[in-house]
């Protein structure tokens, strides 16, 4: 085998216009509190921009139920963490959003950069320009609600997850930015996500997943972009499926949120949950009725990734994935040893060192820098032995 060479961290520049075309995840500094002017996201917070799902005529068929955001009244929330040496305690909140994974899943050293010098890092246009497609693809309805509380606010989350499976009880057959949330493969590590999509089949009583990505080329992502949203998508039916099976405990929620379940949730949430023909006074009254109907559902059965061209909006390929347990759950296991502070973070390999190049840490990059070093030392060294 042929020594690695110094030509591994150079790519087309075509190459690399159709990887980031699709980006629609580039990792930014995150604020990693509750405490803003408006939780913008319809479901879990700072896990997407603004999701959407499929393209195309079907989108309209069926009008996804109403989704909900709050309005925050109270600067004072809690949102205070302890000290803590690990990853998950510096730049998290206590508990991780599955994008967190995904971006570590393509380089976790530029990750770690996004934390510890967030001002180099950039809007990629690219991304601003999928991000606005799929707030125009989506098809549900806005509400804000007012809220005072971490109380309220995880409430509100909640609800919109309860407004989905409500919907399927009822003959919906799809639910739109759909919350998920657990502890994955008992990691001990409370995750958040948002479905794009889920279609529910009443007549075989089967429920598909459906998340959008879009793409500024017409051509499907590079094996390295494919990857990474496998492993995205087979994420979210963990999550999906744990809450399904009973597998997620209150008291873990409570915990990793720092949250008291039996607090009396504001007025407005409660008026707003009785929207939904819901009368409760907590959180803990809303888990059992959410805990109640999910497992009355079944897991996802199917997994599709939609591939939609940005400037048509027309859909380039529907892909399926397959669910792989030893797999995924090899490498969230292997991610979170970053995130529980056991290892230092670790730059991609010579084979996808071509991510360098658009990344803007590269010029500060030690990882880099370490494997640069190591290219030359090899290639001297097989110099000396051809000699």
């Amino acid at each position: 085998m042929g020594s690695p060479s110094l030509e591994a961290f150079i790519l087309e520049e075509n190459v690399l216009e159709e990887m980031f075309s699709e980006w629609g995840d580039y990792p930014t500094n995150k604020n990693t509190t509750e405490n803003t002017s408006e939780v913008k996201h319809s479901g879990i917070s700072d896990e997407k921009g603004s999701s959407s799902t499929a393209s195309g005529d079907k989108r309209n068929e069926e009008r996804a139920p109403t989704t909900v955001v709050a309005n925050i009244l109270d600067s004072n929330l809690d949102t205070d963490n302890d000290t803590c040496p690990s990853p998950l305690g510096k730049f998290r909140p206590g508990y991780l959003w599955v994008t967190d994974f995904t971006r570590q899943n393509w380089c976790e050293q530029q990750l770690y950069y996004t934390f510890t010098i967030p001002t180099i890092a950039e809007e990629n246009p690219v991304m601003t320009a999928g991000t606005d497609l799929a707030r125009e693809l989506a098809t549900h309805d806005i509400v804000k609600v007012a809220v005072q509380s971490n109380e309220d606010i995880w409430a509100i989350k909640l609800l919109n997850l309860h407004s989905a499976l409500l919907a399927f009880l009822n003959g919906g057959k799809i639910a739109r930015e759909v919350p998920v949330f657990g502890n994955p493969f008992g990691g001990n590590i409370f995750v958040v996500g948002l479905i794009d999509e889920l279609r529910f089949d009443p007549s075989n009583y089967t429920i598909d997943m459906v998340e959008l990505k879009t793409r500024q080329s017409s051509s499907l992502p590079s094996k390295a972009q494919r990857k990474q949203h496998n492993f995205q998508v087979m994420l979210y039916k963990t999550l999906f499926d744990d809450l399904v099976k009973g597998r997620v405990s209150k008291d873990f929620i409570a915990s990793s949120l720092r949250i008291d379940l039996h607090k009396e949730l504001g007025e407005p949430i409660k008026e707003h949950a009785e929207k939904q023909f819901v009368v409760i006074k907590n959180l803990n009254d809303l888990m059992d009725l959410i805990f109640h109907k999910i497992q009355t559902l079944t897991c996802i059965n199917q997994i599709l990734i939609e591939y939609v061209h940005q400037k048509s909006k027309q859909t380039i390929n529907h892909v399926e994935v397959e669910y792989d347990v030893s797999e995924i759950s090899r490498l969230y296991e292997q991610y979170l040893q970053f995130w529980r502070g056991n290892r230092e973070a670790v730059g991609v390999e010579i084979e996808d060192a071509w991510k360098c190049q658009r990344c803007d840490f590269q010029s500060i990059c030690d990882w880099r820098k370490r494997k640069t070093e190591e290219c030359i030392l090899k290639n001297k060294q097989a110099n000396r032995s051809s000699t």
